[in-house]
This record gives structure tokens, C-alpha cells and sequence, in this order.
């Protein structure tokens, strides 16, 4: 079977790429680049391929150092949601021994009478 685009070069117009650009091939790693990185990349003219090659290593770099960034941030913000709960608590507890120390003051201590309603028959309780 013989397909019509068959032994084209990737020199012609629609590619983008010329016959006097120098193309660098850049090897990735699957799922991080983008689906076209098997592919090759011109080089702007004037640019040497190894200072573009420093650049491609120094920009996936800086990429896994903001993932590790980014996990810290995220190990950090649970840690500190945590911290707020705990003190959270420790505040109600507090507020609570407070009200338990001042007797005269305490609002269990009083003998109130509360009346539930259980369906339609109101019940006391004493």
C-alpha cells in the first residue's frame, strides 16, 4: 500500500522548517512535554544548538524544582489546616473550663425547667 505523502522531506513549506536551520532533536520523557516533543526543534538562525540545549535542560530543571515546591506548599498547608483545627479546639476547651471555674456564674448549675415537645404532647422536665 502506498500512501501519497510517502517519502516527503521536512523541508517543505508547512513544516516551519527551512533547509539551512539547524534542528536540534530533544529526547523526552512521556507525559511531561508537550505530544508533539518527539519531534524535532529548529533553533532560531544565530542561535548555537548547545546554548539552546543548556536552555532545554535548564528550563526542565526549573520545572522539577517548582514540583517540589509545590508539594512542600501543599505538605505545608495541611500541617497548618491541622494546627488550626487543634487550636481550635484547645479555645472551646478553654472557654469551657472558664465556664466551669466560675460556679456562680456556671448556667448548668442553675435549676431551669425545660419543656420538650414530643409530637404534640408537651412534656416537663425538672
Amino acid at each position: 500500500m502506498s500512501f501519497q505523502t510517502q517519502g516527503t522531506h521536512a523541508t517543505l513549506p508547512d513544516t516551519g522548517i527551512g533547509p539551512d536551520d539547524d534542528v536540534v532533536s530533544v529526547v523526552s520523557r512521556h507525559g511531561i512535554d508537550d505530544t508533539h516533543a518527539h519531534r524535532a526543534k529548529s533553533v532560531a538562525p544565530g542561535v548555537p544548538v548547545e546554548a539552546n540545549e543548556k536552555l532545554v535542560l535548564e528550563v526542565k530543571g526549573l520545572q522539577e524544582s517548582l514540583g517540589k515546591s509545590q508539594c512542600m506548599l501543599d505538605a505545608m498547608q495541611s500541617r497548618l489546616q491541622a494546627m488550626e483545627q487543634a487550636q481550635t479546639r484547645s479555645e472551646a476547651q478553654l472557654d469551657l473550663q472558664i465556664v466551669y471555674s466560675n460556679p456562680g456564674q456556671c448556667p448548668c448549675r442553675r435549676r431551669k425547667r425545660f419543656q420538650v415537645h414530643m409530637g404534640r404532647i408537651p412534656v416537663r422536665l425538672k
